[in-house]
């Protein structure tokens, strides 16, 4: 497939969210929220938020908790939290030795460092909301550690390379990583067909709960300045100055809604609204399962997670990719796997499209699920048997990294005071989005974002004109 071919799929407009999604299991006992709207859309209001995951829900909370008298309409195209929150892994980790060398060469070691203990304080603060709103246990939040293995020598040196040369810059990071050769992955760990590992401390939680509940907190606390509008997709932005306290008008098919300040809390869909970020960022998509072992399976749900990386390689009989990571998880109370990952074409990979299923990529992650705990070898260990499937859309930004902040005018509507995103968080939304949203509510209120918010992920004009479609695509084969 040709770099021209790719990046016109990814210059593509990635459309609505769709009517008809694939059905997470996270999602199947549905909030009593998920539906939410008002019995008439809102005239207008001060803060328009379009998308309702964990950044949606991390800008609500700052806006309504930090200012008095602010209104606050959350916008979502299907129900809540449908999106790639409620699709995702379910895993708390960060991925900071596998990325480092690349970013160090990106943004320099400082800036690196910065972005690695961000992402560790991100997670820390999910663990803090969850804990403030008293839902630790509802959302199955555990702690846990990440074991990160490695199928080929090349994946494990680059590895140990990031962890060398993170400690190496910052020495108040050493410590975080505990590097296990073939033997230990195996009988530590019970896992096979893997060259090495590594260990770090990590998280799992069921992400649907925590927003929801999120949300609902939000609803009972401030119920006359908060709008939930499900079921509501913005098919557009306009920016009419003809009234100057509400200059923004959002098109839904339930009528107009005029805005004060719009945020684009839209990830993977953003190129819909904002046309000139297509390419530059891109949605991908990614399927999940859940797998059943058997009775015969431990359950180390409370104790340990786990992640597969090997070179990404293209499978001659389908022509299909294997993008190059495997990422799982253990339910606490039934011992099921959710396991993640993708192995399909280019072309059903670069999509907005989460209304179908990979079935290659399914059997992929049965087959790999299966190899990695050494079902394949013992004879009295069951075959993994399906019992959930689902695709979501993650957002990839060119160079790796969020986008936060007021838009340049070069990407507005026509004006440059109030258009925000937060978005592109390139498939570790968990360890990024909470904080990053939390910024971009103070930066909305007229405040500086948080300190620990890299400055590496504002959005300036500067950094616009480095990114292309172009860009991307050449990351993609990174």
């Amino acid at each position: 497939m040709t770099h021209e071919y790719l990046a016109k799929i990814i210059s593509s407009d990635p459309g609505l969210p769709r009517k008809n999604p694939t059905a997470p299991y996270w999602q199947k006992d549905p909030h009593p929220l998920a539906s939410a709207q008002s019995p008439s859309l809102p005239a207008t209001t001060d803060i328009a938020i379009i998308g309702s995951g964990i950044t949606g829900a991390s800008v609500t909370k700052i806006l309504l908790e930090q200012h008095d008298s602010c209104n606050v309409t959350v916008l979502e195209a299907r129900t809540l939290c449908s999106g790639a929150t409620g699709r995702n892994g379910g895993q708390l980790a960060i991925n900071a030795a596998q990325i480092y060398v690349k970013l160090k060469e990106t943004v320099g070691a400082e800036m690196a460092g910065k972005i690695v203990r961000f992402n560790i304080e991100t997670l820390r603060r999910l663990r803090e909301v969850a804990a403030e709103i008293d839902v630790v246990e509802y959302v199955e939040l555990t702690d846990v550690v990440k074991l990160r293995c490695y199928q080929d020598r090349e994946s494990f040196d680059h590895v140990k390379r990031g962890i060398a040369e993170l400690e190496a810059d910052h020495t108040d990071l050493k410590g975080i990583y505990d590097i296990l050769d073939l033997q230990r992955c195996e009988k530590e760990h019970g896992v096979f067909g893997v060259v090495g590992g590594v260990l770090h401390p990590a998280g799992t939680i069921w992400p649907y709960k925590l927003v929801t509940r999120v949300f609902e907190v939000l609803a009972k606390r401030f119920p006359t300045r908060l709008a939930i509008e499900t079921g509501t997709p913005v098919s557009g932005v306009i920016f009419d100055p003809s009234t100057d306290k509400y200059p923004y008008r959002l098109s839904t098919p339930r009528g107009e809604v005029r805005a004060a300040q719009v945020a684009y809390c839209t990830n993977g869909y953003t190129g819909h609204l904002l046309p000139s970020l297509r390419g530059s960022i891109y949605p991908l998509k990614g399927t999940m399962t859940v797998q059943d072992m058997g009775a015969s399976h431990e359950n180390k749900g409370d104790s340990t997670s786990w992640a597969v990386h090997y070179d990404s390689w293209i499978d001659p009989k389908d022509e299909t990719f294997a993008d190059g990571l495997i990422y799982g998880m253990q339910n606490v109370k039934t011992g099921a796997m959710f396991f993640g990952g993708q192995k399909s074409s280019m072309a059903d990979m670069l999509t907005a499209d989460d209304s179908d299923l990979s079935s290659s990529s399914v059997s992929y992650l049965q087959e790999s699920v299966s190899s990695l705990f050494g079902h394949e070898s013992k004879p009295d260990r069951e075959t993994p048997s399906i019992v959930s499937s689902w695709s979501g859309i993650m957002c990839f930004s060119c160079d790796r990294m969020p986008l936060v902040g007021r838009l340049p005018s070069s990407l507005t509507h026509g004006d440059e005071r109030g258009e925000w995103i937060c978005a592109g968080y390139c498939g570790y939304g968990m360890p990024s989005a909470w904080l990053a949203g939390e910024s971009l509510g103070q930066m909305i209120l007229g405040r500086p974002p948080q300190d620990v918010l890299p400055e590496a992920y504002l959005i300036t004009q500067e950094r616009l004109e480095r990114m292309s479609p172009k860009k991307s695509v050449e990351r993609l084969h990174d």
